[in-house]
């Protein structure tokens, strides 16, 4: 996806929102988005808004001179989402389709992004609806095909918090597929609410799968600016799960059959590009069908 107008006002919003994580003054609040309003008049808009973003962060990062103003969110929110790990193991296990009900429980987590402005998150609202709702597009079927011929299996994290249930999404993987090799790459370093390494270790991720950064700093996944190690895995995946808007963001038009996008839309930007609703539940393959959803 390319930067569209109403990205320049959540570029904007995100550095008030940052800075009010510390500040409740009417200067520290001003000056993050000033620096950002004068970023934003050189951007290139054929570009995905992630890669702006690594820009616009790090602007925020430097007025504020905090290197990862999320660090105590991401940590709140992984401890939170901890604490459903045994409802969301047991609920997967007595599920009529396992594989299914560990990929809505994955789904529900997205909910956990501070980069959108999506509102208040209710964690345990939205795992109910997304369990015992439809989803308003869904391979299923095809991912399920796709597994079982599959070698390699990478998933591109996204946030915080809902890397718990990815983590038990792909420990379902493993269960009922234990020939498959388990890979998650995350962000080279910290922005927004993003995962690192360090939020994917904390959460024992690591015991599931190779972890590697992308070595890229921004919230999406893109293919080319990843480090070397990064990018070998992610070409030698035979299926990629990619989790959250802002890799669909960078993905999206990409054309590479291995992804699927696995999202919650949390912008009017991706609803329109999608022609659904916000808060619609995703979880669709990236190939040529797709087309006729565009604007």
């Amino acid at each position: 996806m390319k930067v569209h107008a109403e990205c320049y006002h959540c570029f904007i919003s995100q550095a008030t929102r940052t800075a009010r994580l510390f500040y409740s003054d009417r200067e520290h609040l001003l000056k993050p988005a000033m620096k950002v309003v004068k970023i934003l008049q050189d951007i290139d808009v054929n570009l995905p808004p992630p890669i702006i973003s690594e820009k616009v962060y790090g602007t925020i990062r430097k007025t504020l001179g905090i290197d990862d103003p999320y660090s105590k969110i991401k940590r709140k929110y992984n401890d939170i989402a901890l604490k459903y790990e045994d409802f969301a193991k047991r609920e997967i296990e007595n599920a009529k389709n396992p594989l299914l009900y560990a990929i809505r429980l994955a789904l529900a987590g997205n909910i956990i992004d501070f980069g959108s402005e999506v509102g208040e998150i209710n964690l345990e609202k939205t795992i109910d609806d997304v369990v015992h709702n439809p989803l308003d597009l869904t391979d299923f079927s095809l991912f399920e095909k796709d597994l079982e011929k599959a070698k390699n299996v990478v998933l591109l994290a996204d946030n915080a918090g809902e890397i718990v249930f990815d983590r038990i999404l792909l420990e379902t993987i493993n269960k009922l597929y234990p020939d498959k090799n388990l890979y998650v790459i995350v962000r080279g370093g910290p922005i927004i609410n993003d995962v690192t390494i360090e939020d994917a270790v904390y959460v024992g991720m690591d015991r599931v799968a190779k972890v590697i950064d992308s070595g890229e700093i921004i919230p999406g996944f893109w293919p080319d600016m990843a480090k070397p190690e990064c990018k070998k895995v992610y070409n030698d995946a035979d299926i990629i799960i990619s989790k959250g808007q802002g890799n669909f963001e960078t993905l999206s038009e990409i054309e590479d059959s291995r992804i699927y996008f696995l999202f919650l839309i949390k912008c009017d930007v991706v609803a329109s590009y999608l022609k659904l609703k916000k808060l619609s539940k995703i979880f669709i393959r990236n190939d040529s069908r797709r087309e006729r959803l565009r604007v």
